[in-house]
């Protein structure tokens, strides 16, 4: 069977805060295309099986591994957001009209919490993670334990096309990401899809991650479904295709025999569209006591974003409005 492998947030910290702009309450016109690309990815799409398939599929390798350093995330941590943005990537890409921002939030009762992973059609991803240091025992076979870390919840799904704004949200099936992926899309989209996402972790940091969704359409005949079906079962791990290969090893592998077409390839790039404006407008109404309780031994607030761990350093005089 094809299926799946506001208000600002602040919390104190010893340096300071840390701030994140409500996620589903950002607009489109709020991009990340003119701020510096921290890390850059790939992205491959295109159609298979004599046009009854439709493929996505990424490598966002240097993306993940350079959020996990900046975010200081713990291996289960960057698993989780690894495969969120991976997904955010794919689902917007794989959209029938495509949208001009896409979240992904995840929010589960396990220690890691509340996830989001965005994506824009200029190729821009950031996400972040509720609990950056969670941890969860390894699974017997030594995998990363990204469903229990997550735990049971429900994944919201929001796009933002023409000015508007279009939400749809499913139960968790396992917080594994993939399969949730895959369930969302048969309940939300009626589609036929078949989602890997992955992200490969050694002791140096993330080796690899990205993923692949297949959408079987309706002319999809027995034959190219039962194929595909038989290369999945033989794939194995998604991100030690993408070790190996990048996107195009994924692709060698899970649409072997069905003569994959590529479309479109395009850069991915870890951007963060927060600024020192946006995060003064946060801070400034915060009442005066509540500022000098967030500023350090020195008497400076030390601002860190959610998204992307930039620092920005106000005095709480510079935040109170004109007597």
């Amino acid at each position: 069977m094809i299926g799946g492998g506001g208000e600002p947030k602040s919390s104190r910290r010893a340096s300071g805060a840390t701030f994140s702009e409500r996620a589903f309450g950002a607009t489109s016109s709020q991009r990340a295309s003119g701020a510096t690309a921290l890390a850059e990815g790939r992205l491959r799409a295109g159609v298979a099986g004599g046009g009854s398939l439709r493929w996505v599929a990424a490598d966002i390798t240097a993306v993940v591994e350079t959020a996990r350093a900046r975010l200081d995330l713990s291996p289960v941590a960057a698993a989780a957001l690894g495969r969120s943005l991976a997904a955010a990537a794919l689902l917007l890409r794989l959209a029938a009209k495509t949208p001009a921002r896409l979240v992904v939030e995840i929010i589960g009762d396990g220690p890691l919490g509340r996830l989001i992973a965005e994506a824009d059609d200029e190729g821009s991803l950031r996400g972040m993670v509720g609990n950056r240091r969670a941890g969860v025992p390894d699974l017997p076979d030594a995998k990363l334990a990204v469903g229990r870390a997550v735990g049971r919840g429900r994944m919201q799904v929001l796009r933002e096309r023409d000015g508007a704004s279009y939400a749809s949200q499913v139960e968790l099936v396992s917080g594994e990401i993939a399969e949730d992926v895959a369930h969302y899309l048969r309940q939300s989209e009626q589609s036929r899809p078949a989602v890997l996402l992955g992200v490969l972790g050694r002791p140096h940091g993330v080796a690899a991650a990205g993923g692949i969704i297949v959408e079987a359409l309706p002319a999809a005949g027995e034959a190219a479904l039962a194929r595909l079906e038989a290369n999945l079962a033989a794939a194995g791990g998604v991100s030690r295709l993408v070790e190996a290969g990048g996107a195009r090893g994924v692709l060698d592998t899970v649409l072997a025999g069905l003569d994959p077409v590529e479309r479109e390839a395009r850069v991915l790039a870890y951007r963060c569209r927060c600024s020192r404006r946006r995060l003064e407008r946060h801070l400034a109404p915060l009442p005066y006591e509540e500022l000098l309780a967030l500023a350090d031994d020195t008497g400076v607030i030390d601002a860190e974003c959610a998204f992307c761990a930039e620092h920005y350093r106000f005095a709480p005089e510079e935040l109170r409005p004109p007597s």
